[in-house]
């Protein structure tokens, strides 16, 4: 029904802003025709498959989307454009466990070749879900032609996994490369100058060096072994192999066809797409004439359980997003800014109708300052009811900053947290410059009001009044 609403004001005001029709008239009329209307939202049939595209990008927020982005979405016939957010999936997925419509779900991937952009820590809580709804006593199947490991990981609690007889597994393991390009930046004449601390913080070591320290490989192997381990327990239970007879798997293969993953176990069977689509059609009943199976789309069936999802009454625990990167202001839709999530908590921190935040978070991190507004007001909000932590697929740097004064902390075992540093890192073209017949004349009012310059490097005196910052930043965090 949300999706009906979206969908006409998006068509009437892109008809009334061509026609210059005012928003007080747009408004009036968008409601006339919504009390009118008829309920077109999605309908589920008796014995329904469930369908899940492991492909499509599940976020912990819905992102703001512009008038524009609402009317080009409503013009196309996409419907949702901002996608499903992980706890609607997770409801989506619960509701259907206890649906005696949905006999079962399937698990496919649309587009393999565009990767699975889910982090390893959601893709768990949707495991979980998915785990629930076998112990429902209902069945799962998963069917891909090339089967990636994030897809496997989600698909390997499948009661019937199967693959392409021309596809292929990869389970070869995960890999961090960096780029280096402080040999570059040599070559053409541009300098470098980073000031930081924090021995592990190694976000400036590109620029400065031609391979990684020893802290930072270090940390990174650590990082890669804590989540490698996670899947490999995981999946291999799943599969019914021992965890190290899995880990060979990826030391001696790697990548396996259909028919290596048959023999490894790794599947179930081997089929063409018609052969998976006919053994669904029995399960739903469906006439040999039909095209296909009787399903419902994920994205459909998550807008008939949204009624019992969104509706809230009296009081409520609220829950915040603090997902992108953290930015000073207010930031755009894709960014956390500082002073747009403190507001938001601010106000939750008033309402008394909220008796509890859950401050969900999945961040990189980002700006100290914004970090630190935002911080402020979880402990103020602390001081008057329950802040609860819930970290996501990523929670590190400034992301780790906002969540330190939580009441309580949880994250998934492949939550990637931490990163405890700061840093400051600016270039200077001088001798590029230089070199080609550029050159700068400053006029100033103060020995630091050029600070910032790129024309040359910064002085000994200008380094050591960021080292104090830097540092006095970094013994508060």
């Amino acid at each position: 029904m949300r999706d009906f609403f979206k969908q006409t004001f998006a068509s009437l005001l892109a008809l009334f802003i061509f026609l210059g029709i005012g928003v007080g008239g747009l408004l009036t009329l968008v409601l006339v025709a919504a009390s009118g209307s008829k309920d077109t939202s999605p309908k589920v049939k008796d014995k329904s498959v469930l369908v899940v595209d492991m492909n499509q990008g599940i976020a912990d927020s819905e992102p703001d989307l512009s008038a524009q982005d609402v009317v080009q979405d409503a013009l196309s016939g996409r419907g949702r454009g901002g996608g499903l957010t992980l706890r609607e999936v997770i409801h989506s997925v619960d509701s259907a466990a206890k649906d005696n419509k949905i006999v079962a779900i399937y698990l496919t991937a649309r587009n393999s070749a565009m990767g699975n952009p889910t982090g390893y820590a959601n893709l768990k809580e949707i495991r979980e879900a998915l785990e629930r709804f076998k112990a429902a006593g209902k069945k799962i199947y998963a069917y891909d032609v090339d089967w990636q490991e994030k897809d496997f990981y989600l698909a390997s609690v499948a009661d019937q996994l199967a693959i392409n007889p021309v596809g292929s597994l990869e389970i070869n393991g995960l890999s961090s490369e960096t780029t280096f390009y402080a040999g570059a930046l040599e070559k053409f004449g541009v300098g470098v100058q980073a000031i930081w601390r924090g021995k592990y913080k190694s976000a400036v070591e590109p620029f400065l060096r031609a391979k990684r320290s020893d802290a930072s490989r270090e940390q990174t192997e650590k990082l890669l072994n804590d989540i490698w381990g996670e899947f490999i327990a995981t999946t291999s239970k799943s599969r019914g192999m021992s965890a190290a007879d899995l880990q060979k798997v990826t030391n001696t293969k790697g990548y396996l066809t259909a028919q290596e993953a048959k023999a490894a176990k790794l599947v179930d069977r081997i089929a063409y797409t018609d052969e998976m689509i006919e053994e669904l059609k029995k399960l739903t009943g469906t006439d040999d004439e039909d095209k296909t199976f009787r399903q419902v789309s994920l994205n459909s069936y998550a807008d008939v359980v949204a009624d019992t999802f969104y509706k809230t009454d009296g009081e409520a625990i609220a829950v915040v997003y603090a997902e992108g990167e953290i930015v000073n202001g207010m930031g755009d839709p894709s960014q956390i800014g500082g002073d747009r999530l403190a507001r938001q908590i601010r106000k939750l921190r008033l309402d008394p109708k909220v008796k509890a935040v859950v401050l969900r978070v999945n961040s990189p991190g980002g700006s100290a300052t914004a970090s630190e507004i935002i911080q402020r007001e979880v402990i103020l909000t602390k001081k008057a009811k329950p802040v609860v932590i819930s970290m996501g697929s990523t929670a590190a740097s400034g992301g780790y900053w906002i969540s330190t004064y939580g009441s309580r902390i949880f994250a998934e075992p492949n939550t990637i947290t931490g990163s405890i540093g700061v840093f400051g890192l600016q270039p200077n073209f001088q001798k590029l410059a230089n070199d080609n017949g550029v050159t700068w004349d400053v006029v100033k009012t103060g020995k630091f009001a050029d600070s910032r310059t790129v024309s040359r490097p910064k002085t000994p005196e200008e380094i050591a009044v960021i080292q104090r910052i830097i540092g006095d930043i970094y013994d508060q965090f």
